[in-house]
């Protein structure tokens, strides 16, 4: 008897965990939402001050994200914000893992003809600001689901918990308004491919230089989110994606394109086709290492 309850608790607690993951999400995104907007209305500038709102509102509901991670890691004994051996390795790696994802991307769109360059610019203020604000929004969602869910979703489920994460990361954007296929897929393949980077690096380093890189340079550096027109922090280009939106020109750029599917997909073959050396490293993703 207490082996069957011992085993339904094993198998009633990714579940759990999910719902839980999920309900924190859409307090999350709907409280921090009203919260942001009940104090940008209390510090109303005029003229509006786009970096300064953009921000306020990013650090209330990013800020939010990041203390559920770190506090449901602590709740649930799990180190929410390790980076993993040789973090500025992983680092260095995850970070150009994104950046030619986001190049790849970029290049199947201009060879499709839909890449267009019109007037951009930033002030070097402005680019370490916006900098600084990716990366909150990079490092709070992947502390959130590689750092906290998806460890404690890998001890019961083995690598079926990287997908479940991928597949939560993917809804905590469809509580933002993402609605097409192509984007969710497309978000979904971005979620797994941080999960098997924190997996395999045995933290959350590499899948937030990652995330960190793909952001940082289609937003700052080639000014293709939002598209069409320029972010509140300007880019050092400024590119647009026109035409059809199968290849990134609608309002959802590179996120509903295929060019991101075919560029995500050539990222996740080597990880998913190079077997693993985690057998003798610490942390909540040891092959050896029994489910809990």
């Amino acid at each position: 008897m207490t082996g069957d309850t011992a085993g339904w608790k094993r198998r009633a607690f990714p579940i759990a965990l999910l719902l839980g993951a999920a309900a924190i999400c859409f307090l999350v995104l709907w409280g921090g939402q009203h919260l942001a907007l009940l104090v940008l209305s209390r510090l109303a500038t005029d003229p509006p001050n786009a970096p300064l709102d953009e921000t306020i509102a990013s650090a209330i509901v990013f800020g939010l994200l990041l203390a559920a991670g770190v506090g449901g890691g602590a709740l649930c004994g799990v180190n929410s914000l390790r980076p993993g051996p040789r973090a500025g390795l992983m680092l260095a790696q995850g970070g150009a893992i994104g950046l030619v994802g986001l190049l790849v991307a970029t290049a199947l769109a201009a060879v499709a003809g839909v890449l267009h360059r019109t007037n951009g610019g930033t002030s070097a203020g402005l680019f370490v600001w916006g900098t600084a604000l990716i990366m909150l929004q990079a490092g709070s969602e992947e502390v959130f689901f590689r750092g906290w869910l998806q460890p404690l979703l890998v001890r019961n489920w083995g690598v079926a918990g990287i997908v479940a994460t991928a597949i939560a990361f993917a809804g905590l954007h469809v509580i933002g308004g993402a609605r097409s296929g192509v984007t969710l897929l497309n978000l979904f393949l971005g979620g797994l491919l941080f999960g098997l980077l924190a997996a395999r690096f045995q933290g959350i380093a590499a899948a937030v230089a990652a995330h960190f890189s793909w952001n940082w340079a289609e937003q700052l550096v080639f000014g293709l989110d939002p598209n069409p027109g320029n972010g509140s922090f300007g880019s050092i280009l400024n590119l647009e994606l026109v035409g059809s939106r199968w290849w990134g020109g609608s309002d959802q750029g590179l996120n509903s394109s295929v060019a991101m599917s075919f560029a995500l997909a050539i990222l996740l073959a080597p990880l998913l086709i190079l077997p693993a050396r985690t057998a003798g490293l610490p942390g909540p993703y040891r092959s050896d290492r029994a489910p809990a």
